[in-house]
């Protein structure tokens, strides 16, 4: 739908935003609310049973919970940094699940620590059946339902006005001549003529800009010379990314470039490399930070034992008991303050400000203004979740691939009507050239993997560097070393197969078949991959959950054959995007005679998956179910006249 005016369209987009808080809140309670304890275990959004290993007063003077699970459901969970949890007492019948409620501070596969929102810990907290369930992210939805209506409602003649008009395409950007930009000492000179010309043309932009940045095209190594680039005339800027994990990825990238970077929020991973550009980090190693230790640890045990006193207690007891936690709330209040001062100076000295987008609506931020804010992996952001740090930019730059992942999207009606679409392609497809610039000089496949997706998604114009676009495993022109391979399994009766209590597909005979080639080649690959300097690295993805777990058992004994030799990693689509491997191999489920591909249509997953290999690709697929669909078409012509094409014929056991 078009829109004369863009306060309409955003009001439309609210609409869209509340039919997606619904559904994902049906979704929520039907996981969680309405699943036994056992079936949200095996879905990961449960942790039980839980160990209380230790507790603390955390920044912020709140209780901060580590809790450990049983290794023996070591198995993969829905939890990340930053989401709502929930540590609850699996009480005993008769009495009443309780429940505290918290933030997420760090988790990996079986340790997790949880900020919780209470003063008081429970008496039931030292019990042995407690355990952690997800909560519904109410926040996320309240910070881009504020953001929405402060876009909606922008004051005319604003920057917020401004930036919203040209982004969606209501108003014509404005650009400064570059020659009155001096850039003779721009930190670009590593950077190939496409990343020269899309940091130049953003510097030229006063409103906003789009960079698409294709596979393998060298984005945030362009994206960190662009924030460097930007700090040569701006004092601060704010970097943001829809996920945890790709704000630590270019907070340690900034790091490392020299920036002084600050990662605000609770960094996706703890690591050595990410640690050093917290706020914890900051407070832990100030000046103060043995005093504000030791009043910590003083305030947290006024609390433990002022609420070591029962229900029951007389006159004195409770008076203890109030003083105690009067004392602890004005050491606390002691600790705030020093806490803000490491951070008041943090706040002056910091170049660059990495955080998640919801995570721009963060207190630490509380009427600062940046001159620009820069927006990483902008094809897999909601536009909503986009606006909340524009709420405080004069200028707007977004970075990423629309012909990548989109934005998860819960509502198919949501969906259906526009929330798919993001920021990012609004811009690309509204605005004039002037507004974006693609990276085209890629640097991870061999030509003859690229060249279909630079066809379909790419204009034809990306172009592989001279280090990879011809390089092969090793030198030799043979089967096993050729670029990509297409296995058809059509006629062979690999049928995929519905499972009822996963409501998900698989196709055991396609599975077995990627198995047996990939072992076959194992087999027959063994004196050039000892030539090799490093073990190599093999992917194999799937579009389907089912299919993907089914190869993860079955892959147990090629991983204890080539241990030391082979790194392995089996997963979605989802979980490569921005991976890469030296081989990958994708099996794509689908095979019936009524030529549906349900899955397979969302086109940007399958742009993911075959822009991942390096040097070989191996797909396998049935043909004749595949045609029927003009993407599938397109690169079924293209295989037979590039790929080596077989048929799963060939690798019949006997």
């Amino acid at each position: 739908m078009k829109y004369t005016v863009p306060s309409d369209e955003i009001a439309a987009l609210e609409k869209l935003l509340t039919i997606e808080q619904a559904e994902d809140l049906l979704q929520y309670q039907e996981q969680i609310l309405e699943t036994p304890l056992k079936e949200r275990q095996r879905k990961g959004t449960s942790w039980y049973p839980v160990r209380l290993v230790n507790t603390r007063i955390g920044t912020g003077g709140k209780f901060v919970l580590e809790l450990e699970r049983n290794v023996e459901f070591n198995q993969p969970h829905q939890f990340q940094s930053g989401a709502q949890a929930a540590v609850f007492w699996n009480a005993p019948v008769g009495q009443k699940v309780q429940q505290l409620a918290g933030t997420i501070l760090s988790v990996d596969q079986s340790r997790m620590e949880i900020q919780i929102l209470e003063e008081e810990l429970p008496d039931w907290i030292d019990e042995r059946h407690i355990g952690v369930d997800l909560l519904f992210d109410e926040n996320s939805y309240r910070e881009m339902k504020f953001a929405l209506d402060k876009v909606r409602q922008a004051p005319e003649g604003s920057r917020l006005e401004r930036i919203r008009d040209v982004a969606l395409g209501y108003t014509e950007g404005e650009f400064q001549d570059l020659a009155s930009l001096k850039t003779d000492n721009w930190p670009v000179r590593h950077l190939n003529t496409s990343q020269q010309t899309a940091i130049a043309r953003m510097m030229a932009a006063k409103d906003v800009f789009a960079i698409h940045g294709p596979p393998g095209t060298g984005k945030t190594t362009t994206l960190v010379a662009a924030v460097q680039t930007a700090l040569l005339y701006m004092k601060q800027v704010l970097v943001c990314a829809p996920s945890n994990a790709a704000a630590d990825l270019l907070t340690e990238k900034l790091a490392a470039a020299g920036t002084k970077v600050l990662r605000i929020g609770n960094p996706a991973r703890i690591s050595d490399d990410i640690l050093p550009y917290t706020m914890d980090f900051l407070i832990s190693n100030h000046v103060e930070a043995k005093e504000i230790k030791r009043l910590r640890k003083l305030a947290y045990e006024l609390k433990r034992m002022a609420y070591s006193y029962k229900k029951y207690y007389d006159r004195s007891e409770r008076e203890q008991k109030q003083m105690m936690l009067k004392e602890a709330k004005s050491i606390l209040s002691q600790i705030a303050n020093m806490e803000k001062y490491v951070l008041d100076g943090a706040r002056e000295s910091t170049q660059a400000f990495v955080c998640t987008l919801v995570g721009a609506s963060s207190h630490f931020f509380k009427g600062k203004r940046f001159e620009m804010v820069l927006i990483d992996e902008a094809g897999q952001a909601l536009e909503p979740a986009c606006w909340i740090p524009v709420l405080k930019a004069d200028k707007l730059v977004l970075a990423g691939d629309h012909c990548q992942l989109p934005p998860t999207v819960k509502s198919k009606e949501a969906a259906r009507q526009g929330l798919e679409k993001t920021l990012l392609e609004k811009i690309s497809e509204r605005g004039g050239p002037e507004l974006r610039a693609m990276l085209e000089t890629q640097y991870r496949m061999h030509n003859t993997i690229m060249q279909f997706s630079s066809g379909y998604f790419y204009e034809n114009r990306l172009r592989g560097d001279v280090s990879v676009k011809n390089t092969l495993l090793w030198k030799g022109d043979s089967a096993e070393n050729h670029p990509f391979t297409f296995i058809d399994t059509a006629g062979t009766g690999y049928e995929e197969m519905f499972h009822r209590e996963s409501t998900g597909l698989s196709n055991p005979e396609e599975a077995r078949l990627l198995l047996r080639h990939l072992g076959q080649w194992l087999e027959t690959t063994g004196s050039e991959r000892d030539a090799m300097k490093k073990p190599m690295r093999i992917s194999i993805i799937s579009p389907y959950r089912e299919q993907v777990e089914r190869l993860k058992k079955d892959i147990q004994s090629l991983e204890k054959q080539e241990k030391g030799r082979v790194t392995f990693r089996v997963g979605t689509v989802d979980g490569f995007q921005g991976q890469e491997a030296d081989l990958v191999y994708i099996s794509l489920v689908r095979s019936n005679d009524r030529g549906d591909i349900g899955f397979l249509r969302d086109i940007r997953r399958m742009n993911v998956a075959i822009t991942r290999a390096r040097m070989r690709l191996v797909l396998i697929g049935d043909s004749a179910t595949l045609a029927g669909f003009g993407f599938y078409d397109k690169l079924l012509d293209y295989m037979q006249q590039n790929a080596l094409y077989l048929s799963a014929w060939e690798f019949q056991e006997n």
